[in-house]
């Protein structure tokens, strides 16, 4: 009996051993984030929510509101862990720590892992966007439903289905403006070249006007799009005088003088075969 409950007592405290060597809480962050970089999503994801769920949850609000942990969890976050309820629930105070918007990003990024169409562009196309707008927006209001004009954008894009792109750009930047996730000028370089709806095209300037105006002032590009967009609204004199600009600033880059002319002698600068 003494040597049944040695070995009873022996395993006891191998298995807590075992217990506590894999409940090291202190590696696991980097643990869950060399399973991430492996490939290996499934394990990473189990390690992270592990972590966060059963050791950065049980430390006092001080101690968990840190830029390290409040990033760990937005990295890994997951729509039914309790990373994401916080990032719901206190939206502002993860924004003070993380910086502007950045829980609505962790939000967004947790509402497409588990909610947002993925696959085969063929199968997203067909997707009922409207409806599913009405599900993820009741569940998730406005973030939700930014993130699913922000996928529909995206997909038609892909699809080059240019009346639905263009819908769904004025839906996005209408609520994404001031925070968007993708590249303004790319998407609006793109509107430019495929859309013919005059108010789509109208909404694409103001959209670029501010672009420039926040962050892309010194870049000719943008300003190069701009000048297109205002030229295909029949803005003639305002785009040659935008145009001029992104000349200067490209150091006279051959495509952009060409555009120049054009403007100057009424010839489109859009593709004539666009779809519409």
């Amino acid at each position: 009996m003494k040597r049944i409950l040695l070995s009873l007592a022996f395993l006891s405290l191998t298995s807590l051993g075992f217990a506590q060597k894999t409940k090291n809480f202190k590696i696991m962050p980097s643990q869950a984030k060399e399973a991430k970089d492996k490939g290996n999503v499934k394990l990473a994801d189990s390690i992270a929510q592990d972590y966060i769920n059963n050791y950065l949850f049980k430390l006092k609000e001080g101690e968990l509101m840190t830029k390290d942990n409040l990033s760990f969890i937005r990295e890994f976050i997951n729509i039914d862990g309790k990373g994401f309820k916080l990032f719901i629930k206190q939206p502002d105070k993860v924004n003070v720590v993380l910086g502007d918007y950045a829980a609505q990003y962790g939000i967004r990024m947790a509402i497409y892992k588990a909610c947002m169409p993925k696959g085969d562009i063929n199968i997203r196309k067909n997707v009922d966007w409207n409806s599913l707008e009405k599900t993820i927006t009741s569940k998730y209001g406005a973030v939700g439903q930014e993130e699913v004009y922000a996928n529909a954008m995206y997909t038609y894009q892909q699809a080059e289905d240019w009346i639905n792109f263009g819908k769904y750009y004025m839906l996005y930047f209408k609520k994404a403006l001031k925070h968007p996730v993708y590249e303004i000028n790319n998407l609006s370089w793109s509107l430019f070249e495929h859309v013919e709806d005059q108010d789509v095209l109208r909404f694409a300037c103001d959209v670029m006007k501010y672009a420039i105006e926040e962050f892309a002032y010194k870049d000719y590009q943008s300003l190069d799009t701009y000048a297109n967009l205002l030229y295909k609204t029949g803005k003639k004199d305002e785009a040659i005088t935008w145009e001029e600009k992104a000349v200067k600033l490209s150091n006279n880059e051959k495509s952009i003088v060409e555009t120049l002319d054009k403007m100057k002698n009424n010839i489109a600068t859009w593709p004539q075969t666009a779809k519409n």
